[in-house]
């Protein structure tokens, strides 16, 4: 029994000790409400997101991206028209006689590589009748084992 009393009172200077108010009681006080601070931020940005991200940067690049992307869009749907206006352009001036004259083998050249630009304006694919990037990359495996074999 003896023995048993001086580690009673070991274990009970111990426990008190474990249980009694320190400074570090504060420190998960303090991590509690940073966590909390975080949460909010974390939600807000989500909110953000769900709302179309628009406010965000990534939102703001991608804004920038489509309208860079609508621009090159219409660019390109005029040259297509200018093609046209061109080729019309180049069968009047044979029509009314261009070709005829001095050195007509020299016009004919001009007026036939005009021609072939304006044909190949016309053939650059159109946003409407571009393949989409995802049936191309559903197609790259076929393609690869196409290639292999």
């Amino acid at each position: 029994m003896k023995s048993i009393l001086p580690l009673a009172l070991v274990a009970s200077a111990v426990a008190s000790l474990a249980f009694a108010a320190s400074p570090g009681q504060e420190a998960p006080l303090e991590r509690l409400a940073a966590l909390e601070k975080e949460l909010a931020e974390l939600k807000t940005k989500v909110a953000g997101l769900e709302q179309g991200g628009a406010n965000t940067e990534l939102g703001r690049a991608l804004a920038e991206e489509r309208a860079r992307s609508e621009a090159l869009v219409a660019w390109a749907r005029a040259q297509g028209a200018a093609a046209v206006s061109l080729q019309a352009t180049l069968k009047d001036a044979r029509e009314k006689g261009f070709t005829a004259g001095i050195n007509p083998a020299s016009r004919e050249a001009l007026l036939s590589g005009f021609e072939s630009l304006a044909t190949s304006l016309r053939k650059l694919p159109s946003p409407e009748t571009a393949e989409p990037a995802d049936a191309r990359e559903k197609r790259a495996p076929e393609r690869r084992g196409a290639a292999a074999k």
